[in-house]
């Protein structure tokens, strides 16, 4: 293996400039072969990934994405994420770094272990590992040590493989002078967008080509396994009268839990600061924000915080740095900056509104701890009082529901308990909840229940429900007369991206012939519009995933002013006409040496795992089993 990195180790730069500096993702799809006893999802070279850890891997990113739409995806939508091919993808990506670290010998010894979870702040007090601490924390997030230490274990053995991988990542100063040139030069672009909904409303298809599209596409018209189900819920806000606490009881819960009760008071933290100008409109608010936002996610998402901040951050104090600020103490900073650094975790990244700017922030470590004031430590031991009593009795109602449900009807036992029987519509597994909004183990009880059958007690964020089906229905494609309007939508919409390709052809034809672009535009209809310069790495609008654009952009010149042919990006056309570029000043290159040497090697390292990675799935024996 290892002479197989060094080999790929030559070829940084026909990497970088083609954009393989992300993850590899293959849509593998699900196979048709029915796995041992319909336990297994895949194996990768005879090792089996189980069902179980399939669906909690699924559910959580079913989670993360209705969360982060706040529920409003649709079905449509959620079948283009391909969710399941991802969650399938990341376990198969998982399994062959634990065997590549198998091969390796890598191993995480239980004193690395015991050392990493030490080191959590919030497992301290006086800057020490508490262990009491430790057990309390974890019951409260319902974990139990040997879960915990074998996750973290996990998470810690799989870092120590991916620093293997690309721990031979180096760099000469020959490389670094040619990354110099080709990470900071930039290129300048207008473009034409050419947008298939501009000629939906005059598509018109035939009776003719509906039928055949359907017959050519019925799998896409398959509807999903649906369920309809009727619940009970137990609230447990419902039970927080009943729940609180004496002042006794209050006094009692802190002096038993008193190390719990303290906060961050100096903490180590890095900065990246975008500044807003004094008297800055809205419209450039509202852009250094959408900045902040993508360079938010870029750190969250594994991008080095240091080379981030030294490259973007207008804070020069602490830009040279990579954000470091040494320790700071509370009430050193503004208050909007505080509440978001004093709040995050370990190696947590926040966003802070503040009428400077807006501050990245990451938590390196936690220096000191400090008593909370005893008002708001009696505030918090009784909300935390509350939220364990009204759970715990919430829990206990609807156990003693479920029990008579199994001899008495719904209705009579909703009123014995006093809450109300809901009717769901239709759901999927991905289909919010009404009233509820995402709940995958919902959707998957809902999912698994015949008609009449109940369900075991299922744990929601509000509190605990107990289900009972209703109607269920298997996949299946319907005829085309009940989704003629579907299908109608999906021919007009194949006709209308036909029209658009025609249309980008043609102005491209007229643009080669030496028509002027603003001519063209006009005639046309078309917005005119700027890229403004921009590096390869940034990419063409400053989306990393545009990169067909970008690279046909940089291939661009005064001579060879349009690419050969429309370029399509998000279901769109566009049309790109060259404006200008500009060379890095050869002067910069030592002034930026330090900050480029860590920004290179740590895209070296993205290109050998990537690397790594799609050779591994390439010779690795992978079966994907069908799921039921």
């Amino acid at each position: 293996m290892l002479k197989w990195l060094r080999k790929y180790s030559r070829s940084w730069f026909i990497a970088l400039i083609i954009g393989a500096i992300s993850i590899v993702f293959i849509l593998w799809g699900v196979g048709g072969l029915e796995s041992p006893a319909l336990q297994e999802v895949a194996s990768v070279n005879g090792q089996p990934i189980i069902m179980t850890t399939f669906i909690k891997q699924y559910d959580n990113l079913v989670k993360q994405y209705q969360e982060k739409a706040k529920g409003e995806l649709t079905e449509e939508a959620f079948k283009a994420m391909h969710l399941k091919e991802q969650a399938l993808n990341r376990l198969i990506e998982e399994t062959l770094l634990l065997q590549a670290g198998e091969q390796l010998g890598i191993r995480v010894t239980d004193a690395e272990l015991q050392e990493e979870i030490r080191n959590y702040p919030y497992f301290q007090e006086g800057g020490h590992f508490n262990e009491r601490r430790y057990h309390q924390l974890l019951a409260r997030a319902h974990l139990n040590p040997a879960d915990f230490e074998a996750q973290e274990r996990q998470r810690l053995l799989m870092q120590k493989i991916i620093q293997a991988i690309t721990s031979f990542a180096k760099t000469s100063d020959g490389e670094l002078r040619e990354f110099f040139q080709t990470a900071r030069e930039t290129v300048d672009v207008g473009y034409l967008v050419i947008s298939p909904e501009r000629f939906l409303a005059s598509q018109h298809p035939t009776a003719a080509e509906i039928e055949k599209y359907y017959q050519e596409h019925k799998e896409q018209f398959r509807t999903p396994e649906r369920a309809k189900v009727k619940y009970l819920l137990f609230r447990v806000q419902d039970f927080q009268e009943k729940a609180k606490p004496t002042p006794g009881e209050v006094a009692d819960y802190i002096k038993d839990h008193q190390e719990e009760f303290t906060r961050p008071q100096v903490i180590q933290v890095r900065q990246l600061l975008l500044r807003v100008p004094p008297k800055a409109t809205a419209a450039v608010r509202r852009r250094l924000e959408n900045q902040a936002r993508a360079l938010l996610q870029q750190a969250r998402m594994g991008e080095n915080f240091g080379v981030l901040a030294q490259k973007y951050s207008q804070d020069e104090a602490s830009r040279a740095k990579g954000g470091e600020m040494g320790p700071v103490k509370r009430g050193q900073q503004l208050p909007e900056w505080e509440k978001v650094a004093f709040s995050l975790k370990k190696g947590e990244v926040g966003l802070a509104r503040t009428p400077k700017g807006f501050y990245l922030l990451k938590l390196e470590a936690v220096k000191e701890f400090d008593r909370l004031p005893e008002s708001e430590a009696r505030t918090l031991a009784t909300k935390r009082l509350v939220a364990e009593k009204s759970r715990e009795l919430a829990k206990e109602a609807v156990n003693r529901a479920r029990g008579e449900l199994s001899k008495t009807p719904m209705a009579q036992v909703a009123k014995k308990f006093g809450v109300a029987v809901k009717e769901t519509p239709f759901l999927t597994g991905v289909t919010p909840v009404p009233e509820l909004g995402s709940q995958p183990l919902f959707n998957r009880a809902a999912l698994s229940l015949k008609p009449k059958e109940l369900s075991k007690v299922v744990d929601l964020t509000q509190g605990f429900a107990v289900l009972q089906g209703v109607e269920h229905q298997d996949p299946q494609i319907p005829p085309l007369e009940k989704c003629k309007d579907q299908v109608l939508q999906a021919v007009s919409r194949k006709l209308a991206r036909r029209e658009a390709a025609k249309e980008a052809d043609k102005l491209l034809a007229r643009l080669r012939q030496g028509e002027p672009l603003t001519k063209v535009a006009a005639q046309a209809g078309l917005s005119l519009n700027d890229s403004g310069p921009f590096t390869r790495l940034e990419g063409f609008l400053k989306q990393p995933q545009a990169e067909p654009l970008t690279s046909a952009a940089f291939q661009l010149s005064g001579k060879n002013p349009y690419p050969p042919h429309p370029l399509v990006f998000q279901n769109k056309y566009y049309l790109l006409a060259f404006k200008a570029r500009k060379a890095p000043n050869p002067e910069e290159f030592q002034k930026e040496r330090d900050k480029l040497k860590a920004e290179f090697l740590e895209h070296k390292r993205q290109v050998i795992f990537s690397a790594w990675l799609t050779d591994a799935r390439q010779h690795a024996k992978i079966k994907i089993y069908k799921i039921p």
